[in-house]
């Protein structure tokens, strides 16, 4: 909890820097510009932290206090079966002039993650598939907080900036099996964009991340405990290093960077594309920091986009494209004593590749205090996850479209409703699956269950209100709900939240 209290004085130090007092007609600009779906199709373009200059035309501090209620029978395993939290956002965007922009978020949230099986650690998307597993597992507490700012200035044609942000946390389990995780992430960007021929800029960014997981398991209970598995992807694990070892040290690099082209004045067309590498090392701190296993992976993104605008109707295209290749290699050892590993080789046997593509439409309406939008879509996933020996393999091919629709009216210079609501269908169109027939029973049905899930066609509906008014004491206030419904074949997933914050 003492990360908390950061978090409150944050808006303290927003508002006592260098920043004026908004009146609440530009403060209903701000918040149209906040919802805006055109502006959040263009956000790829601030992967360079250069380009957050005049990426608003409105300055914004935000302060909220949020919780949220997540049921999730169809997911897999290792992420469990939802997630309940609550916690405290402040952010900020201030244009301190037009040449200079700085921007800065602090968040901290605490919850648990519900009936978490077959995974003991944290941050199971970054450190797959080499996690510690067991079958009992049970709800994992956490805490979360993180700060982050940047800087950009313009000087003469070219215009400069650097962002950094530190993000940490705690997860742990108050019963047998008792994990406690550790993790934090820092990273830091720097770019660069220049203005070529009055029209368009030209930039480019790099960046680079550190990652460290620290993993301890424990156990309190005298009447013996679940074999702890060392596993190495889609059921299969480290037969010599399971049952023994129930600490570890994960520690990941990343670096990438990017290019961008886009229009000047209003950002009507633009043009990115950024890579990244990502290499992270799992060390087994009970065996002098043996290195156990690696993962490298590369990652590649796009995103395109053309709009246009007649009167008080815009309208436009975007394409944003992904792609992530992951390998993991395992490295031999021979057990010379039970304190003594000799590393004797390595082996590469696991990958996992997902492109996905997504085409996105945009017409937006404006009409006397209103606007609305409408955003269709459609897009393909291609995911396969392979093990070599023994042969373990997932291949689905999916179809995602749907469309969201946006509807904001302000009623006063003191009153304004924003209500976002959408509908997407998952269509598993291929799917196929191997999976290792000498597995114990108890992973069998949990590759199977996963699959189950993985490969399952469902759909989707959202509702989004936000409410903004002035009180008395509060000017500038909101509330919001969202409400995620997620339909699969024999249950259905659920996801509640609210949000209640002022706008300064």
């Amino acid at each position: 909890m003492k990360h908390f209290h950061s978090i409150l004085i944050l808006p303290v130090l927003f508002l006592s820097s260098e920043m004026y007092a908004q009146d609440n007609d530009t403060i209903m600009k701000t918040i149209r510009e906040e919802y805006s779906y055109d502006r959040m199709l263009k956000n790829s373009i601030n992967n360079n932290p250069a380009n957050m200059l005049g990426s608003r035309k409105y300055q914004l501090t935000v302060f909220n206090i949020f919780t949220q209620n997540n049921d999730t029978p169809n997911e897999i395993k290792q992420k469990g079966n939802g997630k309940n939290l609550w916690g405290a956002q402040a952010s900020t965007h201030q244009i301190l002039d037009p040449k200079t922009v700085v921007w800065g978020n602090a968040s901290y949230s605490q919850g648990k993650n519900k009936q978490v099986v077959w995974n003991e650690n944290a941050d199971y998307d970054i450190i797959y598939p080499y996690v510690a597993a067991d079958s009992v597992g049970g709800d994992m507490k956490f805490e979360n907080y993180s700060f982050s700012g940047g800087y950009s200035k313009q000087i003469n044609s070219y215009t400069l900036g650097v962002t950094g942000s530190y993000k940490a946390s705690l997860s742990y389990r108050d019963i047998d099996p008792r994990p406690k995780n550790t993790a934090a992430t820092f990273s830091l960007a720097l770019g660069a964009h220049k203005m070529m021929f009055g029209k368009f800029k030209i930039g480019a960014y790099v960046e680079a991340e550190k990652y460290t997981q620290k993993h301890y398991l424990s156990f309190v209970s005298n009447q013996g405990f679940p074999m702890i598995y060392n596993m190495n992807g889609l059921g299969n694990y480290n037969e010599l290093l399971s049952g023994k070892l129930r600490q570890a040290y994960y520690e990941g690099w990343t670096y990438g960077g990017g290019l961008q082209i886009f229009e000047a004045e209003n950002r009507s067309w633009y043009l990115t594309a950024g890579i990244k590498q990502f290499n992270l090392d799992k060390l087994l701190t009970e065996y002098a920091d043996l290195n156990a296993s690696k993962i490298n992976e590369q990652q590649f993104n796009f995103s395109l986009g053309k709009f246009f605008e007649t009167g008080k109707i815009s309208w436009g295209i975007s394409a944003i494209g992904n792609h992530i290749n992951r390998k993991g290699t395992e490295n031999l050892f021979l057990n010379d004593n039970s304190r003594n590993y000799i590393q004797i080789g390595s082996a590469e046997k696991y990958s996992h590749r997902v492109t996905n593509v997504v085409l996105k439409g945009i017409l937006e309406m404006e009409h006397q205090n209103a606007k609305s939008s409408l955003l269709p879509y459609f897009g393909f996933i291609q995911e396969k996850e392979k093990y070599t020996t023994p042969l373990s393999i997932i291949d689905l091919n999916k179809l995602i479209y749907g469309a969201d629709y946006q509807w904001m009216k302000i009623f006063t210079d003191k009153l304004a409703l924003s209500v976002s609501m959408g509908v997407s269908v998952t269509d598993v169109y291929k799917k196929d699956a191997i999976f290792n027939s000498f597995s114990k029973p108890a992973i069998q049905q949990m590759l199977q269950e996963n699959y189950s899930f993985q490969s399952a066609d469902f759909w989707q509906a959202k509702l989004d209100i936000n409410f903004h008014f002035n009180l008395p004491v509060i000017k500038n206030a909101y509330v919001g709900g969202k409400m995620i419904y997620s339909n699969f074949k024999n249950s259905n997933n659920m996801l509640f939240a609210a949000t209640i914050g002022g706008i300064f």
